[in-house]
């Protein structure tokens, strides 16, 4: 285990444009493979962004974490855009 940042980096993703019951966000959102700060790998989470054309590989990303605190992943709520990067 290492320590790691609160912001990453974008290495790939894909736009959900058809969003189904159970799933994070109730709106159009990506599923983006993100490598924070520090880390060596790049892990999957949902990145909410107005829009396809606001996502890009590259694109620096921050924690957007969740209201009540919870066990392991379900922390962090979403990741969102910060306006950095590609």
């Amino acid at each position: 285990m290492v320590e790691v940042g609160t912001e990453g980096t974008v290495t790939t993703w894909s736009w959900v444009r058809d969003v189904r019951d159970g799933q994070p966000l109730q709106h159009p959102h990506a599923l983006a493979m993100v490598r924070l700060d520090g880390a060596d790998t790049a892990m999957l989470h949902v990145l909410d962004a107005p829009g396809p054309d606001a996502v890009s590989t590259g694109a620096r990303v921050r924690i957007r974490w969740a209201g009540e605190p919870t066990e392991g992943i379900g922390n962090i709520a979403c990741f969102e855009l910060t306006g950095e990067g590609a």
